[in-house]
């Protein structure tokens, strides 16, 4: 996501040079470096010059109630919050009225605007549907003063009810403006449908949204029956008869509602997705010499849900030597001469996320390598994030696995049986960064239970699963 949205920003610098303008920018609220967090940055549109103290207090409004609502405020250290002052030559908002739809004038006045960002109602055949239409000049206010965003809110300074999602979240300062943002950020965070019928035009498969009915295919099948989970439809007749939900009160619905959880899941995958949970770790040198009795090793700052639901594991060799601990202490005086491998993993466990077949479990680590010798110890360091996903479980004829790896490493796997027997040995071999998949027929097993155990740069996972 960020990587794409850079180089929009920088495609847009290319070709529009001379308009580029800089604005000042307010910080909101500031957990850690812009490269390691997830950066949201909020636009103001139709706020003069004078009235830049008004969209800092309406930024600010809009922050704290975003990230007080489920799943953000567990998630809310994982963000970083920024202002952009854009300056409007005038105050508002357009409102072209010509729609047929659109409250009487006495209600709501036809206005034609001049703002930097060229907010208006009336978008695309919807009066409410308040669109930033100077793609131009937005692309190169983010360009100019923050191009290391990775979410923006786009607030309109109108009182009048409107809104959008799509690649910005847009919302006006209507009194429900916070509950607007909040459902447009389920829009252009985790790509979200609507909940309630928004056209034939807006109908897809997407995580919340879907025309599968069977309840042990549809997409949230692991929710069904908790917290109010099910297959709703979403209406009565036409198109709207085919598509189904999975809930009937739930925020991309009604404002003033939760997120349902199959949406809290998809919000926490798109955190997970942007962030890896080990900010910083020591020692990070290449390599150290030490005599020291303990070598300690920390990870100095990690990105930690409230509740902290992070798991955190400690191996040395073959050993586990710790859980659940920030920092060990290795007296090395009982390391036998050679290399040792001292590896921390850190997954997220959190209850908000139930998925198959897909990278459930999203896994950062650190690996020193320790290199015991009659005159001393070295120890190197590396870091990696990869995510691992076992399916279908259970199986009968095939067994597929994806490994989803942030930087090229060597990858192994072995299928075991559950006393620790080694079935099924596969090579070892250098794998590019990105997506491997690979797909094993198993049908000649016997029934039973097994485990895959993968290696990446030498760090063991596994995953059981059910031969049927």
């Amino acid at each position: 996501m960020k990587k794409s949205l850079l180089f929009l920003c920088f495609f847009s610098l290319i070709f529009s040079g001379a308009r580029a303008q800089v604005f000042q920018v307010d910080t909101i609220r500031y957990n850690g470096d812009i490269s390691k967090y997830i950066n949201i940055v909020l636009m103001g549109d139709g706020f003069t010059a004078a009235q830049q103290s008004d969209f800092i207090a309406a930024a600010t409004n809009t922050t704290d109630y975003l990230l007080s609502q489920e799943p953000m405020a567990r998630y809310a250290g994982y963000f970083n919050v920024f202002a952009i002052k854009v300056n409007s030559i005038e105050s508002g908002v357009t409102h072209p009225q010509n729609l047929t739809e659109c409250a009487p004038p006495a209600t709501m006045p036809v206005f034609n605007v001049n703002t930097h960002l060229g907010c208006t109602f009336d978008s695309y055949g919807i009066h409410r549907l308040v669109v930033p239409m100077n793609f131009t000049n937005s692309v190169d206010v983010l360009a100019s003063n923050f191009p290391s965003y990775d979410q923006v809110i786009v607030l309109s300074n109108t009182a009048y009810y409107g809104g959008s999602g799509g690649g910005f979240s847009t919302s006006t300062l209507h009194p429900e403006s916070n509950e607007i943002v909040a459902h447009e950020f389920g829009h252009s965070f985790g790509g979200l449908a609507d909940e309630y019928y928004a056209g034939d035009q807006y109908s897809a498969e997407k995580p919340n949204m879907t025309q599968q009915t069977n309840p042990a295919l549809v997409k949230w099948k692991n929710w069904l029956g908790h917290n109010g989970t099910g297959i709703f439809q979403y209406c009565c007749s036409g198109n709207s008869a085919d598509w189904y939900k999975p809930h009937d009160n739930c925020k991309m619905e009604l404002l003033g509602a939760p997120f349902c959880s199959v949406c809290q899941q998809t919000i926490v995958e798109s955190i997970h997705a942007l962030t890896d949970p080990i900010v910083s770790y020591s020692p990070q040198v290449s390599t150290i010499q030490s005599s020291d009795q303990f070598l300690a090793f920390s990870l100095d700052k990690l990105m930690k849900p409230a509740p902290n639901t992070l798991n955190i594991t400690w191996q040395l060799g073959q050993n586990i030597v710790a859980h659940n601990t920030d920092s060990v202490l290795i007296e090395q005086n009982l390391l036998p001469a050679g290399l040792h491998n001292l590896t921390v993993t850190v997954v997220d466990t959190t209850a908000l996320v139930r998925v198959d077949g897909h990278s459930d479990a999203h896994l950062s680590s650190v690996t020193w390598t320790i290199n015991k010798t009659t005159t001393g110890t070295g120890i190197t360091s590396a870091a990696n994030r990869f995510a691992v996903s076992v399916f279908p479980n259970p199986t009968a004829g095939s067994l597929s696995f994806t490994l989803e790896l942030e930087k090229e490493s060597t990858v192994s796997a072995e299928l075991m049986s559950a006393d620790g027997k080694v079935i099924m040995p596969l090579k070892k071999r250098a794998r590019a960064s990105g997506t491997v998949a690979q797909t094993t027929r198993i049908d000649h097993l016997p029934s039973g239970s097994y485990v895959v155990v993968f290696k990446v740069d030498g760090l063991p996972y596994s995953r059981s699963f059910i031969k049927q």
